[in-house]
């Protein structure tokens, strides 16, 4: 019995041994793993550091009036709209309290945004097309997106710079998940200026090359609004879950800009293309 009681005793104590061996072996892994990622951090951050070290320094140019001021309120295509657009339109966001709260402020709002000057900058690509040479009338047409899509607490709001804004409604789909949606969207004529070349061959280098910097700063202030709705009953879906009801395929909110002048450029805005200085109204 005693015999027994020791060989039992040394094997709790080797299974305990190795219980003990198995944890500290785990431990010196995780710390060896703690340690590597560690590293691991430190190297990617030492080699962005060293990368923007190296990267070219960038100066944007540095503009006056009446490009730029103090006062100017900038507003990009697919950011969030600068705070209290909303005030321009019936709708008010929120709910219950703070609903109740931006109603108040509504009206000093408003007023702000009607007498505001704001600033927009679309880039090459995303909003600045440059066209074909023109080889009659030796200039190569840039063309500026007619319009620009910002959006706050009650969706998408769009201000057109062209003229002709009116919803683009697409085909209803069909059926499917690959059909598209009937989602309107405001839509208006682009806008165009003209940079001269001589010839064929230096409007080609300068698309190809330079040209891929240009920018459209278009400053304006705030018009007309519209709202555009467009209803629709939609019935319940029982598989997808949904109980049915009203769904606006309009293309909401839209603010007329009302363009005080277009400067086209590029090298970060320091070579200028094109000035289209407007007058008042």
């Amino acid at each position: 019995m005693i015999h027994s009681l020791r060989i039992a005793a040394v094997l709790a104590l080797s299974l305990g041994a190795a219980c003990t061996n198995k944890e500290d072996k785990a431990d010196k892994m995780k710390d060896a793993q703690k340690k590597r990622d560690a590293e691991k951090v430190a190297f990617e951050k030492e080699a962005e550091e060293k990368r923007k070290a190296a990267a070219p320094k960038v100066t944007q140019a540095k503009l006056d009036a009446p490009w730029d001021g103090p006062d100017y309120v900038p507003i990009a295509t697919g950011k969030k709209c600068p705070e209290g657009l909303w005030a321009l339109f019936p709708s008010t966001p929120g709910e219950d309290a703070e609903k109740a709260a931006n109603e108040k402020k509504k009206p000093e709002l408003a007023k702000k945004w009607k007498s505001a000057t704001l600033v927009a900058v679309m880039h090459h690509g995303t909003g600045v097309t440059l066209k074909k040479y023109d080889k009659k009338k030796k200039h190569l047409a840039v063309e500026v997106e007619g319009v620009l899509e910002c959006f706050d607490g009650l969706g998408l709001l769009t201000v057109a710079f062209g003229d002709g804004a009116k919803p683009l409604r697409p085909p209803k789909p069909k059926g499917g998940d690959d059909e598209g949606s009937p989602q309107a969207v405001w839509r208006a004529k682009p806008l165009v200026f003209y940079v001269p070349f001589d010839d064929a061959n230096e409007a080609k280098v300068f698309a190809q090359g330079e040209g891929l910097g240009t920018d459209a700063r278009i400053v304006f202030t705030l018009g007309k609004t519209e709202v555009d709705e467009k209803l629709e009953k939609v019935p319940p879906n029982e598989e997808a879950g949904t109980k049915g009801g009203t769904v606006d395929w309009g293309a909401g909110r839209l603010v007329h800009a009302v363009v005080k002048g277009v400067r086209i450029a590029n090298d970060h805005e320091k070579n200028l293309l094109v000035a289209d200085v407007r007058g008042a109204d």
